[in-house]
């Protein structure tokens, strides 16, 4: 089966998935029988194109890197912007992976949008569209019959949606715990190890996995919003971002953390989600003293943990080790090979 893909926003997480897909090209062959052809690529700074022949992935994201133009690669016709890219594009599946926006989810909101509304399924990692319109996008795809797949947007690409779907039936999610931030979580750890705040940040930085404005990891917004999907999505809420009280990790010093590690604690950042008495979510993102022994506090570097409270199950924990930019683009790949199943399913 022939798949042609279109991607906007063409970042870390894109260029990772490019390669990725370059070289399990034979494995997704040999035994998903997804053969797969690029037709559109729109960019904040590098050009938007289409193309019907199909365009070199590979080469696309080192033209990126290197500061290059789209517009210069074998078999590309130029457009002014994404949503006439989505419009006019010849795709089967939209790959979005814009950058998040803690004001209005936009412009990925839009481009989700409009690709549904044309019959295009979608991939994203982009946090911000599920946290501010889930059951409006949610309905829009069922509603034409396309999948929308977001495992990306939480915990990189540890299978946390997917297990609560595919291996939890019948099973409800009461509340969680977690470690969403690898930033933030780095930069703790490293202080604890002795680094500067601003060194464990630019370490962050660095790996690609601090978001293009890093306040939002440091001030608690990452988490968040991470925090509002895992509520709308696994619990049933209705919370919106500005609703999390949210405390950051800026006034968090040196002396704090030696002061924990003297009675076997840790400093964490740490997203927790319950329903009251009255029925309502209460989502709260805060900085707190947990043992050093326990599972959110042993996690370290960027590490993330999620600890799922359920009423058949009690209490399942995911822990990802050390996740970089590989592990997302391992998130949109398995959403891929969802949509590949699902179609076979059809038949």
């Amino acid at each position: 089966m022939l798949l042609k893909l279109a991607f906007i926003g063409f970042g870390n997480v894109a260029r990772a998935f490019s390669r990725v897909l370059a070289e399990r090209r034979s494995t997704l062959s040999g035994k998903y029988d997804l053969e797969v052809k690029t037709t559109a690529i729109a960019t904040a700074n590098h050009g938007c194109v289409l193309s019907t022949g199909g365009l070199d992935l590979v080469k696309a994201a080192e033209l990126s890197e290197q500061g290059g133009s789209l517009a210069t690669l074998a078999d590309s016709l130029p457009v002014s912007n994404p949503l006439e890219l989505i419009e006019r594009c010849d795709a089967d599946v939209l790959f979005e992976t814009t950058t998040l926006n803690i004001v209005d989810a936009q412009p990925g909101l839009d481009h989700i949008r409009a690709a549904l509304n044309r019959g295009i399924q979608v991939v994203t990692a982009n946090k911000g569209p599920i946290a501010f319109a889930y059951d409006e996008l949610k309905s829009l795809a069922a509603k034409n019959s396309r999948c929308f797949f977001f495992e990306g947007t939480v915990m990189d690409g540890a299978p946390v949606f997917n297990l609560v779907s595919q291996c939890l039936p019948a099973t409800r999610v009461l509340g969680f715990s977690g470690i969403l931030n690898s930033t933030s979580n780095l930069i703790l750890t490293e202080m604890e190890s002795g680094m500067s705040f601003e060194d464990a940040l630019a370490e962050a930085q660095s790996r690609g996995i601090a978001e293009a404005n890093a306040d939002y990891d440091i001030d608690g917004w990452d988490a968040a919003v991470k925090a509002v999907v895992l509520s709308n999505v696994l619990i049933g809420g209705y919370v919106h971002p500005s609703h999390v009280a949210r405390q950051g990790i800026r006034s968090v010093t040196a002396n704090d953390l030696s002061a924990a590690a003297r009675f076997g604690k840790s400093i964490r950042q740490i997203a927790r989600s319950t329903r009251t008495s009255e029925g309502k979510i209460k989502i709260t993102v805060t900085v707190e003293e947990v043992p050093v022994t326990s599972a959110l506090g042993s996690v370290r570097g960027t590490s993330n943990v999620l600890l799922l409270e359920t009423d058949l199950m009690g209490e399942i924990g995911i822990v990802e080790n050390d996740p970089g930019v590989q592990q997302t683009a391992y998130a949109l790949l398995s959403d891929l090979l969802r949509i590949r199943e699902g179609l076979d399913s059809r038949h």
